[in-house]
């Protein structure tokens, strides 16, 4: 291999000294093996290091230092075996040469000048990985120079660090998750409450996930109640599929999106699915211009008792002459179509109509037919609230869950001491469909008191998503056991947030997060920001920019 010429200035900086009578053999330490780098091991670090380590080596440690043992007396300067300098290195993405400086000089000026004309003349450095550079998007090394055995092996890679606030939406948006998450785990480690930081962390996790095929109507949910128009848009392509319709309208009307100027065209359409999908999603927009299509639906005969019946569930909230007359006809105990029927009967009761609508209902609970059982116990807690639930005994002797499945998700809107202390009870039924949504409504009114009562569903046998309900009334012995059995999900991530445990819910995702499927981190995230306090200028974080090494 040909060798570049030793710098001249340098060569003529170290001529011009006083020669001394040279020694008879080289310097001990060419003799030996250069040291080995300290980022031994793999990864995109210790991977870069050793192709820039060879990059420079070649110029360094092959012609420089190399020449000066064969061409310079013993005793030159250049030879002195226990001469080194630190350099500061600063290279651009595309590997060109930013800045070079020396941090520590040698004390021969010789020295630290052929370091600066070797980095410099290197030009261009290997193509740093994103994943090693600093938030600057540069990379920032640190390096030791030596005339011994170490020759050019002391490189280590330094981080410039930019405000938390300002560094975890450009670590997201290019895909960089582990490191976003590292940021997190640096405020921890330094004491510090990350409540705040994981916030950031989690709004920027799911504007950054919305196009993933993974995304949920609750993620896009939490991006439109916070401003931002990608969750309304992926909202509205959304409210189109029949999977998500219902959930979907139900987060456009949340976030007053206007329902029926995007699905009223569904009802002239000769595939009834779409009139369906659109009676589904416009359950409780309460949009009065899209009454003559649902109306048309919930009469039509030949239509599917589903569709039907959702479009009588979205006529109960709509103030229109036509939609009552025909919720009425449609209520009749002569209607054959069960679940047409009872969707029609439930209609047509007001929240909080009062004891005569709750006897009109009560009638029903003992009707053959679950569908009628299930919305007359529903019909009964919505026009009576928390007054007449005691009404409701009949649901723990029925062995069909729909009744209670019913009276829980009109219970859900009670917010009352006896309303939660039936929701309890009815966690106890031998139903697990029962038992899922009545912890899970208790866990979302923060019924601590009840929590305890959840320990009987944590039988190993149990139901594996009622089981991770249950956590949030274990002990913190069964909780440290269940923080890495994957069969729980989020389950303990979901029990601390529940408990209030928010410090160390953040805790739990730092040592697992990066292990779950990507749907499940950013159901994760939606769980955070859905019980999330507001950040405040008390709780902000405020981490200054310093540069930092590791």
């Amino acid at each position: 291999m040909r060798r570049p010429e030793v710098w001249p200035f340098v060569l003529a900086a170290v001529l011009a000294l006083p020669l001394r009578r040279a020694a008879a053999d080289p310097i001990a330490a060419d003799k030996l093996a250069e040291t080995p780098m300290a980022s031994a091991g793999s990864g995109p670090e210790a991977d870069y290091l050793r192709t820039l380590h060879g990059h420079i080596h070649r110029r360094w440690a092959d012609n420089f230092l190399q020449l000066a043992g064969e061409k310079l007396p013993a005793v030159n300067p250049l030879n002195q075996a226990g001469l080194t300098a630190e350099a500061d290195v600063v290279v651009a993405p595309d590997g060109q040469l930013i800045s070079a400086r020396i941090a520590r000089g040698s004390g021969f000026p010789g020295f630290d000048d052929a370091i600066l004309e070797v980095l410099r003349d290197s030009v261009p450095f290997p193509t740093p990985p994103p994943a090693i550079r600093s938030d600057d998007e540069r990379l920032h090394l640190h390096w030791l120079f030596a005339r011994d055995q170490r020759r050019c092996a002391g490189v280590t890679v330094t981080h410039s660090y930019d405000p938390v606030e300002v560094a975890l939406p450009k670590l997201l948006r290019a895909g960089r998750r582990d490191e976003a998450l590292k940021r997190v785990a640096m405020t921890r480690g330094a004491g510090l409450p990350a409540e705040s930081v994981f916030t950031l962390l989690a709004a920027d996790w799911i504007k950054a996930a919305i196009h993933e095929p993974w995304a949920t109507v609750r993620m896009a949910r939490l991006l439109a109640e916070r401003g931002d128009d990608e969750g309304g848009k992926w909202l509205k392509n959304a409210v189109r599929r029949p999977e998500l319709a219902g959930d979907a309208g139900q987060a456009l009307v949340a976030v007053r999106v206007p329902l029926c100027p995007l699905l009223k065209a569904w009802f002239d359409s000769d595939n009834w699915t779409d009139h369906q999908v659109a009676a589904v999603a416009l359950m409780n927009a309460g949009d009065p211009a899209c009454a003559p299509g649902l109306t048309k639906l919930l009469r039509n005969t030949k239509a599917r008792p589903e569709a039907r019946a959702a479009a009588a569930t979205a006529l109960g909230s709509i103030d229109d002459a036509d939609a009552r007359k025909a919720l009425a006809e449609m209520a009749r105990d002569d209607n054959p179509v069960a679940p047409v029927r009872a969707a029609a009967m439930l209609a047509q009761i007001k929240p909080g109509a009062g004891r005569p609508k709750v006897i009109a209902m009560e009638r029903y609970l003992r009707d053959a037919s679950p569908d009628i059982r299930a919305a007359a116990a529903a019909g009964v807690v919505r026009a009576g609230g928390a007054a007449n639930l005691d009404d409701l005994y009949v649901l723990f002797k029925d062995n069909d869950a729909r009744p209670a499945m019913a009276s829980l998700r009109e219970l859900d809107r009670v917010p009352s001491e006896e309303a939660t202390k039936l929701i309890a009870r009815l966690a106890r039924r031998p139903q697990p469909e029962v038992q899922k949504l009545a912890s899970e409504i208790l866990l979302r009114r923060n019924a601590r008191d009840y929590y305890p009562s959840f320990k009987s569903f944590m039988d190993p046998k149990a139901d594996p998503d009622l089981r991770a309900l249950a956590l949030a009334g274990a002990d913190e012995p069964a909780l440290q056991a269940a923080a890495s059995d994957p069969k729980l999900g989020l389950g303990v991530f979901r029990a601390r947030l529940a408990r209030g445990e928010r410090e160390q819910a953040i805790d739990w995702f730092l040592a697992h997060g990066a292990a779950i499927p990507a749907a499940m981190q950013g159901e994760a995230m939606a769980d955070w920001l859905s019980t999330a306090r507001p950040i405040t200028a008390e709780n902000k974080p405020t981490a200054a920019k310093t540069p930092t090494r590791r």
